[in-house]
């Protein structure tokens, strides 16, 4: 079955940050020839993280929580969520967005700016030196998260430029600024769509995001963000968009959308937590002071092992 996660079952904070050990780790491929030359090979866009917290005695009271969990999650069947002590937050500076890939054609954009999309994925981005690299934040804690776009916080709400957050996810969803309806398309080496009104605010070298077109070729537009490179007509509502539709069938309908714009800065801040899961079926204890009174007893558990889980 798909890897899942219970959202609602979190491992016991105190639990990890009193006494935990943890590992992070990179899978590479790596191939030596007769010479000594190595050839190396990245399996891995994302880290994955493993975790040790049955490593200290435990009051039967905190033991009884981690096996109780361990039930409740059915051994390694379920996933749950973990908050790292070392890493688990994220400021202004550090916490961008990046648009899915799913509603994107070409290239993604630059990471933590607009790219005339409705839904982005939160990341958190680490520097060294003139290099980057950006980790996918998919369990965020919503109480506490704030989204910024040019600096200003955004409001959570179905308003205008408002957005949401799927804390499942990771996915944050943007209302749009402004919407107008397709009047016209003109097919050819660029592709001309006509609205009933400009959008305020959509600037050549912006992103017109499409959905509704009907017509044999309509998926060419439709659900997509597309660059502008001319904007004309009396009402300035022609948009010229980059994209050759030379040949192609595509009727005026639905509507245009302006989203969040390579000019518009997204940033995040708050703390999220790890998918994770144990690592095994069966956990094992041990009573290292034994006592008449229970809660004077010390238990230790060596093989409480967590994983992190990947998630698409």
């Amino acid at each position: 079955m798909p890897a899942t996660i219970l959202d609602d079952v979190v491992f016991p904070d105190e639990l990890v940050s009193v006494a935990a050990r943890g590992r992070k780790r990179w899978a590479t491929a790596i191939a030596t020839n007769q010479g000594g030359f190595e050839t190396r090979n990245g399996l891995r866009t994302q880290p994955m993280r493993e975790y040790e917290i049955g490593m200290v005695p435990r009051t039967v009271a905190a033991w009884m929580a981690v096996d109780t969990l361990h039930d409740v999650v059915q051994g390694s069947l379920y996933g749950f969520l973990l908050r790292d002590p070392t890493n688990n937050s994220c400021t202004v500076a550090n916490g961008l967005m990046r648009p899915l890939p799913a509603a994107l054609r070409g290239s993604l954009g630059t990471a933590g700016y607009g790219y005339g999309v409705p839904s982005y994925r939160l990341i958190k981005r680490g520097t060294s030196g003139v290099r980057t690299f950006d980790r996918d934040i998919r369990k965020p804690v919503a109480a506490g998260l704030v989204l910024y776009r040019n600096g200003s916080p955004v409001t959570l709400g179905a308003g205008a430029g408002n957005a949401a957050v799927d804390a499942a996810n990771g996915n944050i969803t943007f209302v749009a600024d402004s919407s107008s309806a397709v009047t016209a398309v003109t097919v050819g080496a660029t592709t001309q769509v006509t609205l009933s009104a400009a959008l305020p605010g959509l600037a050549v070298s912006g992103r017109l995001y499409l959905t509704g077109l009907t017509g044999t070729h309509a998926a060419d537009l439709n659900n997509l963000s597309h660059s502008v490179s001319a904007i004309s007509g009396g009402g300035s509502n022609v948009y010229t968009l980059a994209i050759n539709t030379t040949g192609r069938t595509i009727t005026a309908a639905g509507t245009g959308y302006k989203y969040p714009q390579p000019a518009d800065t997204l940033t995040w801040a708050g703390q999220f937590r790890v998918p994770v899961r144990f690592k095994d079926d069966d956990i094992d204890w041990s009573m290292v002071m034994g006592h008449a009174d229970t809660a004077s007893r010390l238990v230790e558990g060596p093989s409480v092992l967590l994983v992190e889980v990947p998630l698409p």
